[in-house]
């Protein structure tokens, strides 16, 4: 019988955080974790193994937006349906799930089968009522019966406070019943020393998605171009849209490089040869409002200067002040503003590396989580 199971709707490849619970809990038990998640139909990154012999993941379906509406709906089945029926066999007295795309078979389960099984609830992202009703009816009818749940969940999370006050906003009168605060940092065997050369050209590094309206790809591109060589910039991407391709290829710049995506073990070997970090998010939904996203801290810890949107509210509170490695705040609509040497200049900073690792921010989780007869 498994005592656990972690349920992530969306392929792991795709969502380091649940890469980083997976791996951190193998401190914490040896007893069976069944991980239930789907293959990516789209992406080509290499498949997250079981990192430890006690640590089960089923791939119950294969998914992604470029299948057509019947495959989409027949995988959405065999996802549901394949988790339902192994939460019956398994009878976990403990589940993780991800997002709402996770909650269905979890709603069934504790409400229907087993009443005492403590439910454990994490969003990566937050939904805005906007975007619930305006999204699928799937989403909308599973939030519909998650939102019963969170008044006896044993946990539930968002990466921050501002996310976490808005949800809570959205889905009153429900009540949270035990609310937590889990941000999204790298494992501590990340930490590097921080840069200090000034040298030129600056090497800039930018990892994720692609996307001209949401991101300021053209805003960064064309300021690059405009710095005649004293950027470089690297692009390493999986999933872009095809005019933010289309766009980067047209201006053909011998500064601008494209690469395929990286898997997350990769990260350190690669960000280590750049010297800034680039986050490219205009903010245009609350959630890239209030996001101190992954990229953020994979850039600082890795020891690279990272140069954040001014509009990202959720990232202004990590802005660093005569101190390096920077997190440096600025208008991306007018970084001509930008003074590139004074920027570059460390001689009156004094290195202060915040130590952020997953280790540290899942302890609580994964004490409650995992304790055996309610001994941690």
């Amino acid at each position: 019988m498994a005592d656990f199971f972690i349920i992530h709707f969306n392929p792991l490849e795709l969502y380091p955080p649940v890469q980083n619970e997976i791996r951190v809990s193998t401190a914490y038990t040896k007893e069976k974790i069944i991980v239930l998640s789907t293959t990516a139909s789209e992406v080509r990154l290499p498949q997250f193994n079981s990192p430890a012999t006690n640590i089960s993941i089923r791939r119950l379906a294969k998914f992604g937006m470029a299948r057509g509406a019947f495959s989409r709906y027949l995988n959405f089945i065999k996802f549901y349906l394949g988790s339902f029926f192994l939460l019956l066999r398994h009878r976990p007295a403990r589940i993780l799930y991800y997002e709402t795309l996770s909650s269905f078979p979890v709603f069934l389960y504790k409400n229907f089968f087993n009443k005492k099984a403590e439910v454990f609830i994490h969003y990566h992202e937050y939904t805005s009522m906007q975007e619930h009703t305006s999204g699928t009816k799937l989403l909308q009818y599973f939030h519909r019966y998650e939102k019963k749940m969170y008044p006896v969940a044993r946990w539930v999370s968002h990466t921050n406070e501002n996310r976490m006050m808005m949800f809570e906003k959205d889905i009153a009168p429900v009540r949270i019943a035990n609310k937590y605060i889990l941000p999204n940092y790298p494992p501590a065997s990340w930490q590097s020393a921080p840069k200090t050369g000034s040298n030129l050209p600056v090497k800039c590094v930018y990892v994720g998605a692609l996307s001209l309206q949401t991101m300021y790809v053209k805003e960064f591109a064309e300021w690059v171009v405009q710095m005649n060589g004293k950027i470089i910039w690297d692009i390493y991407t999986q999933n872009a849209d095809p005019e933010a391709i289309y766009f980067l290829g047209k201006i053909n710049s011998d500064y601008i490089h494209l690469h395929n995506g990286i898997a997350y073990t990769e990260l350190p070997q690669v960000l280590n040869k750049y010297d800034m970090g680039i986050v490219l998010y205009k903010g245009h939904i609350p959630n890239y409002v209030f996001n101190a996203p992954n990229k953020l801290f994979e850039y600082y810890v890795c020891g690279l200067d990272v140069l954040i949107p001014e509009v990202m509210k959720g990232s202004l509170q990590y802005v660093t002040e005569n101190t390096y490695p920077q997190i440096i705040a600025v208008n991306f609509e007018d970084l001509n503003s930008l003074e590139l040497d004074a920027m570059l200049d460390k001689s009156k900073l004094s290195q202060l590396h915040k130590p952020y690792s997953c280790e540290k921010a899942l302890e609580e989780l994964n004490k409650e989580f995992f304790r055996i007869d309610g001994i941690s």
